[in-house]
């Protein structure tokens, strides 16, 4: 039976960060598992759905799954996605449908890690629901402590993850009751000799005139793209943070 609408969510649509095609990809997706059913929709196919290229699909797919909004399962000879519960994503847990989980989770700006350690709202206190879990607290760690980590923590968290689910989520002193102090402590250990990312500093005349810019794309957007909106007044936000960041 041929489709005859995308129902787009009002918590999907309000989602900081997202293209409009990450929003209709991650909407669509959202409507399989909604219903307990598995989305085997291809890249193409989803590119064909929501007329968009190909590359732009394929982009927003790996986005969502790096986002850690949609996992991946491989079955047979056919690929499947699936939305799921994570940190900054959206929670099933709660009774009566999908719920965005607080942003609070993603935007970390204060630099206690003991705050960032209480935050076990939406998984086991005991261990991370996934090796992605473990990449978002890494990716929270380097935010707040001002490092520039970025390429290795996938690679930190993966290794993390697997090094404790070989040993049941133990440690020398018994069962792990709390695992983001150990991923903290795996997190500094490897930190120690890693080269962190040269940090790209720009002058604030520079980023007031790429603000000004992106206003008048906004601007014009507004009249006649307005799909392109929520990307102009993204871009604009990330650059008065970077503004508000160089001139503390």
């Amino acid at each position: 039976m041929a489709r005859k609408h995308i129902i787009l969510p009002l918590h999907i649509w309000n989602m900081d960060g997202l293209s409009v095609t990450e929003r209709l990809v991650l909407s669509v997706v959202h409507g399989y598992t909604d219903r307990g059913k598995a989305c085997f929709m291809t890249n193409t196919g989803l590119a064909k759905l929501l007329h968009v290229s190909n590359r732009t699909a394929s982009r927003a797919v790996n986005n969502l799954i790096e986002r850690g909004h949609l996992e991946v399962e491989e079955g047979g000879q056919r690929r499947h996605l699936k939305c799921r519960e994570c940190l900054g994503g959206v929670d099933t847990s709660v009774q009566g449908g999908w719920t965005p989980v607080s942003n609070r989770n993603n935007k970390i700006n204060d630099k206690s890690i003991d705050k960032i350690n209480r935050m076990d709202e939406v998984e086991d206190k005991k261990r991370p629901a996934h090796w992605e879990s473990v990449r978002d607290y890494f990716r929270q760690l380097n935010s707040a402590e001002k490092t520039h980590y970025d390429r290795h923590l996938g690679a930190w968290a993966q290794d993390f993850h697997a090094y404790y689910t070989a040993r049941g989520w133990e440690n020398k002193h018994g069962a792990i009751t709390a695992w983001r102090p150990v991923a903290l402590a795996w997190y500094r250990r490897s930190s120690k000799n890693a080269p962190q990312t040269a940090a790209k500093r720009r002058d604030s005349e520079t980023i007031r005139a790429d603000i000004k810019w992106h206003q008048r794309r906004l601007e014009n957007y507004e009249i006649e793209k307005p799909h392109l909106v929520p990307r102009e007044v993204a871009a604009i936000n990330a650059l008065k943070d970077e503004l508000k960041n160089q001139q503390t």
